[in-house]
């Protein structure tokens, strides 16, 4: 995400300016994940249209960006990713029949919930169809905490810290077109729910993220065999722990030791939680999802594969 050459390229580019349409054209050919999703074919088609479409998300994804505390994101983020993404689901979409459901798994940091909410926000602004789309996740339906405890569940994340019975209404109203719909919201930092957001309608889209998405163990199964799409964000476990460890020192550091799990407390949440369910639940769902994306130590993309189809070379320009 620190990679600053289609900021450079993309004016000239689209005034014409042929070295630098050559140059986003050979990084267009060269993307693991436009090859993943539309083949291995570039043409200059394919390279006009990416090149409008960047242009008009890029104040969609610069206010998403903003909400992370990210004034100055990098183009190639916007470019390698989330505009192929944007150009497949919502095809993708217009072609189904009811909500099209995407998930979005892969273990803690790694950029899920990241990727659903710029996502959710570019996918409605394709001219050709307005989507509704909504994005939440799976900590959505987490059980307040006393209700956790009561159950004998210490931590959150582990299979029966979330409300089942809930997910799977949620997963039935998609599809009987519930109308109003109400969809869970819980306050990670205070550990208790939200009030409920209520939608006048079901979404064209949802975009499911989380750790278990994916994973068909009971109570979550409903929703794994539900989906349209789904997207599993591939790292290694210890860049996994770095990441999460990394959390909870920013988390201490920007309120002076007011929240935020103790170096002692995490290492226990980590041993007793987040290893085993990231080893049991999550890394298993790499190998169903409909595309694997290999994410670097910037949360970068190295390389994008199909499971069941013809691997894709994980390396790009």
């Amino acid at each position: 995400m620190k990679d600053r050459t289609v900021d450079r390229l993309f004016l000239p580019a689209s005034k014409g300016d042929a070295e630098a349409r050559q140059k986003i054209a050979m990084r267009l050919a060269e993307d693991p994940l436009e090859r993943a999703l539309f083949g291995p074919e570039a043409s200059t088609d394919r390279l006009d249209e990416r090149l409008e479409l960047f242009r008009d998300l890029m104040p969609e994804y610069t206010r998403v960006m903003a909400g992370f505390g990210i004034a100055d994101p990098s183009a190639a983020f916007l470019f390698d990713i989330v505009v192929p993404f944007t150009q497949y689901l919502g095809k993708r979409a217009a072609a189904a029949e009811g909500t099209f459901l995407v998930g979005i798994g892969g273990g803690p940091g790694v950029g899920k919930t990241t990727q659903s909410k710029i996502l959710a926000a570019c996918l409605p602004m394709l001219a050709r169809k307005k989507q509704r789309c909504l994005s939440l996740s799976l900590d959505d339906f987490y059980l307040p905490k006393a209700e956790r405890l009561r159950r004998g569940h210490k931590w959150r994340t582990l299979p029966g810290s979330h409300d089942t019975d809930r997910l799977c209404a949620f997963v039935a109203a998609l599809d009987t077109h519930e109308e109003p719909m109400t969809v869970p919201r819980y306050d990670l930092g205070r550990d208790q729910p939200m009030a409920d957001e209520t939608l006048d309608r079901t979404p064209d889209i949802c975009i499911f993220d989380g750790a278990m998405v994916g994973a068909t163990c009971p109570g979550y199964d409903t929703l794994a065999r539900r989906f349209d799409f789904l997207i599993y964000l591939d790292a290694p476990i210890e860049q996994l722990q770095q990441w999460r460890f990394g959390r909870e020192r920013r988390i201490r550091r920007e309120t002076n030791g007011h929240a935020g799990f103790s170096e002692e407390e995490m290492n226990a949440f980590w041993e007793e939680a987040l290893q085993p369910s990231i080893t049991q639940w999550v890394m298993p769902n790499a190998d169903v999802a409909d595309l694997v994306l290999q994410i670097g130590p910037d949360r970068n993309l190295l390389g994008a594969h199909r499971p069941h189809a013809t691997p894709v070379p994980a390396e790009v320009g």
